[in-house]
């Protein structure tokens, strides 16, 4: 295709899963399948059940497959995701229909599954629930691969995609996410889904790269060299030059060489110029290619996410699965540590079956540790799994959006049930277990000596902290340019809490998107934090750049920049001194 015809078009979308990936677009157009109505003779509806049940079997294996594959990689939850296909794909009752429709109506078994299945989604797309929408994914992937079997959805035969492919649709199921990055695609550009879809959750655990961008398919070209930002969901379309030449530059400094770069790092933790420790950790949300190099350079996990857990299920899990999915991480960060942050759900993301309640402003409402204290059966069997899986001693328990003393104290009673429960059942686990707090609402900033009393650690959730304490919906466009991490006053908060946390003798961490942002690191060194927790692709830039800095040096760049008025003459003077310093 001649570029010259396509004007360069900048979209910006929402960010999915993180990093750069360069190339040219593969349009995958949506479509229900095509299966003929065929008339089938009475003599033959028993070999017609049979080819349905061989198709089925054939399904079924093919899912088994691609969840052992996943399991093995991934982990636990990803597999889950395959568990719950099988399940459907082997569902009794409705293959009892499909057959007896197959024998009552005289057609053939493609035709007859086909209609049963859009008959069963149908109603489920224009639900408002969420899993209900979920669920459709899933049915429709397990029906495309019966249908294939069954020989009766035209399947194209697989092709090898050139390098550099980005693959542009309206959604793709978890199976063809897996599917098509075994076929060298590099990134992905959707018209629906979201950061929770099962989709999603694979993309990141890859580290493939992914944007959202409404009706996408209809908007970009087949075969147009393409730029896809995944951390800041920004896609180019028939870039010019200097685009191309400046994403180049960026994505040698991240995307898909993270894990070789990690694997380059000397000196885990790196140290200032003046010979000072700054701990450099990862945030993570499933099992995936970079944990092994993670930990295999003692690399610890500042933040880990658990609500992952329930989002890819849409239903809390059991104690045992709990149990064995934490397990499974201590070990395999045996020789560092793991901070596992207690489920952060607010009512946007529970089922509706889930005792939640509509609520206007969901950010302002029923979420973080403030739901779980609601469900405390639900918290209680969480903390026994992570008191449980605790044994090896390298994990630790954080408590999200503590917005005063009372929650934390509620909080801190529960835990001291579940580990009385523990200790009369003679279960081990370990006493000794180090209990923080997230520091994202204001309030607990202000409050943040009388926190730092009652824990062994906090770390500062910048994200919401901006949210909260500039009044801004970090997801909303429309106030997007009030959404500054640099104010004044989020600084100050930030300035406050390390102080407290310095005066009780705890230990303190930054672990929202400023923590890997290259210039606010002098910063932060500057106030005195020592600890920074991390997208697992910023990590290589961040620890380079802390051995270039000067500790005192920058105690007095903090000073400056904390008697700043506006958020610009923070960026100015935060600028001045990285130019400076990279030039090194």
């Amino acid at each position: 295709m001649n570029e010259g015809y396509i004007k360069r078009k900048v979209v910006k979308g929402a960010p999915i899963s993180s990093g750069i990936v360069m190339g040219r677009t593969r349009v995958i157009l949506p479509g229900d399948i095509k299966v003929a109505e065929v008339a089938v003779p009475a003599s033959q509806l028993d070999n017609e059940i049979k080819r349905l049940d061989k198709a089925v079997a054939k399904t079924i294996e093919e899912l088994r497959q691609i969840r052992d594959t996943a399991g093995r990689k991934m982990g636990g939850p990803v597999a889950k995701i395959f568990d719950a296909q099988l399940l459907i794909a082997g569902d009794y009752e409705f293959l009892k229909q499909v057959k007896e429709q197959i024998a009552s109506e005289k057609r053939n078994a493609g035709f007859i599954y086909n209609s049963l299945v859009k008959k069963t989604t149908t109603p489920l797309k224009k639900s408002e629930d969420a899993y209900l929408r979920q669920m459709v994914q899933d049915i429709e992937a397990v029906a495309n691969k019966v249908l294939a079997n069954l020989g009766g959805s035209h399947k194209k035969p697989e092709v090898k995609f050139p390098a550099d492919t980005i693959l542009v649709g309206k959604s793709f199921t978890p199976g063809e996410v897996l599917a098509y990055r075994n076929r060298k695609i590099t990134g992905f550009l959707i018209g629906e889904g979201g950061r929770n879809s099962h989709m999603a959750l694979i993309a990141r655990s890859l580290l493939i790269p992914m944007v959202l961008a409404d009706r996408v398919w209809t908007r970009v070209p087949n075969d147009c060299r393409i730029i896809i930002d995944g951390t800041n969901g920004l896609v180019i379309i028939n870039p010019n030059e200097k685009d191309w030449v400046k994403y180049q530059r960026r994505r040698r400094r991240q995307g898909p060489v993270t894990i070789s770069r990690i694997k380059k790092l000397q000196q885990i933790p790196p140290l200032t110029s003046d010979g000072v420790a700054i701990n450099v950790a990862a945030n993570l949300e499933l099992p995936g290619p970079v944990d092994d190099i993670l930990s295999s350079k003692n690399i610890p996990v500042g933040l880990y996410r658990t609500e992952f857990l329930y989002l890819e299920r849409e239903d809390f899990p059991d104690e045992k699965s709990q149990y064995e999915y934490y397990r499974s991480i201590a070990e395999r960060f045996s020789k560092s540590y793991v901070i596992l942050r207690t489920f952060d759900l607010g009512s946007d993301k529970f089922r509706n079956n889930d005792n939640s309640v509509a609520e206007d402003n969901p950010a302002l409402g029923w979420r973080g540790i403030r739901s779980m204290l609601d469900m405390t059966d639900v918290f209680k069997t969480q903390i026994k799994a992570i008191l449980r899986a605790s044994v090896l001693k390298n994990l630790r328990i954080m408590l999200p959006m503590i917005s005063d003393i009372t929650e934390l104290e509620k909080a801190k009673k529960l835990i001291s049930q579940v580990m009385f429960d523990l200790r009369r059942e003679a279960i081990p686990f370990d006493s000794q277990i180090k209990i923080g707090v997230m520091v994202e609402v204001p309030s607990a900033a202000l409050t943040a000596d009388q926190l730092a009393q009652k824990v062994d650690f906090i770390s500062i959730g910048t994200n919401d902290l901006t949210q909260y304490t500039m009044s801004t919906d970090r997801n909303n466009s429309r106030v997007a340019g009030l959404y500054n991490s640099y104010h004044p006053s989020v600084l100050q908060l930030i300035k406050m809490t390390v102080d407290a946390c310095m005066r009780n003798d705890i230990e303190v961490s930054v672990c929202g998107e400023m923590a890997g942002d290259k210039q606010a690191l002098p910063l932060f060194i500057g106030m005195g934090v020592k600890n920074l927790s991390m997208n697992p692709t910023k990590i290589t830039d961040i620890c380079r750049l802390i051995r270039k800095i000067d500790s005192n040096l920058v105690y007095h760049l903090a000073v400056s920049v904390l008697s700043s008025r506006t958020a610009a003459s923070v960026t100015r003077k935060l600028q001045s001194f990285i130019v400076a310093l990279e030039k090194k």
